[in-house]
């Protein structure tokens, strides 16, 4: 029986990490502009990132967190058995990305700095507004050729590749860290404490036909499952996972 996990953040951090790599994930299905309409979502993608990356300065936290992970890490190589060069690696890895982080120019200024990207981003918000009379720049670089804008797409993704490979390490380590564990929402309705939980993920029988619904914060959060359609609603198994 196939299965549907979902994710919800509890505080605002890790909210910016989920999305900030939902958004990457979008670039990298469009990056090929192989399918007409994959470059507006590029582009929308892009420009969202830029927007969240100016509301936040993600790389102190994403430094701290993947510094913690490493801490983390020290205590399995006491345990016997484990692949010892296998997490030397991966403690490597964590190291240099905590290091180079803090380090960095602030993330996404280059892309500010793009003059195609500002060209389109001023005219975005407007309805139909990446038509060629209103972005001439755009049109033009749509008609150039593939190898000319993956150039530019390349050089785009460059700037983002560190806070890439840490919100793509952090979160991988998250989820594998998180153990699911069956839990059952009476009448629908589930409620639990979240003391240094970021966030939880909740898996169930993508035959059900409800969907999640999840409130909270840094103290308790409550999990409500609703209906699609009209179908009754009554005691609910499911499995979750808290992620610390």
């Amino acid at each position: 029986m196939s299965s549907l996990v979902y994710e919800f953040p509890l505080n605002e951090k890790c909210r910016n990490y989920l999305r900030l790599s939902e958004l990457l994930q979008q670039i990298r299905l469009c990056r090929e502009l192989s399918v007409s309409g994959q470059a507006t979502a590029l582009f929308k993608a892009l420009l969202d990132i830029m927007e969240l990356l100016e509301r936040c300065d993600v790389r102190t936290d994403l430094a701290k967190d993947l510094e913690a992970q490493r801490n983390k890490l020290a205590a399995w190589s006491q345990v016997p058995g484990v692949d010892a060069a296998a997490l030397s690696q991966l403690e490597a890895q964590l190291e240099q990305l905590s290091q180079q982080l803090p380090r960095a120019a602030r993330l996404g200024q280059l892309l500010r700095e793009d003059k195609l990207l500002a060209a389109v981003r001023s005219r975005f918000a407007i309805p139909g507004g990446l038509c060629p009379f209103d972005v001439p720049q755009l049109h033009y670089w749509l008609h150039q050729p593939v190898t000319r804008q993956q150039q530019d797409i390349d050089g785009w993704l460059t700037q983002l590749q560190l806070l890439q490979q840490g919100l793509e390490l952090l979160l991988t380590l998250w989820r594998e860290a998180g153990q699911f564990r069956t839990q059952q929402a009476v009448g629908g309705f589930f409620q639990d404490g979240a003391e240094l939980t970021e966030m939880i993920r909740l898996r169930l029988p993508a035959e059900f036909a409800i969907y999640p619904v999840v409130s909270g914060n840094k103290y308790r959060f409550t999990i409500r499952f609703m209906p699609v359609g009209n179908t009754e609603i009554g005691n609910i198994d499911f499995e979750l996972a808290n992620i610390k």
